[in-house]
């Protein structure tokens, strides 16, 4: 495990907390006041109970949020995002996470939160909205 976003990890607890914040990016980036949001709402149950939680926030996100995002383009670029990870998963999420798959859980999210804020061209650098 590195301290940075690592692409090939393959745990899937370490994967589905990728999955959540790339799934509050996309709110955010659709819905920048929203009152309370994916992960106020939610990280508490993902981080635990994975299957439960991530097949209805990407629905979520595929009717309410990615058609606001800001362009084609953009819509399309977090749409990848999501496939890509999702394609990591060789099974279906966890339905349930023991503390340690919750740290991964963790670790993932925060990983790929913190890509956001680095710059030098990482495959993760999101775009301006384009259409």
């Amino acid at each position: 495990m590195t301290e940075q976003l690592s692409e090939h990890q393959t745990h899937p607890a370490y994967l589905c907390g990728r999955i959540l914040a790339i799934l509050a990016r996309i709110q955010e980036t659709a819905m920048p006041n929203v009152g309370a949001n994916i992960l106020q709402r939610y990280y508490g149950s993902a981080s635990v109970t994975p299957a439960l939680v991530l097949g209805r926030l990407t629905r979520s996100a595929q009717i309410a949020y990615l058609p606001k995002v800001g362009g084609k383009g953009l819509q399309h670029w977090f749409e990848k995002q999501l496939a890509d990870v999702w394609g990591q998963l060789d099974r279906s999420p966890p339905s349930v996470l023991s503390p340690e798959e919750q740290t991964l859980f963790a670790m993932g999210y925060y990983h790929q939160y913190a890509t956001r804020y680095q710059g030098g061209g990482d495959a993760d650098d999101e775009p301006e909205a384009i259409d």
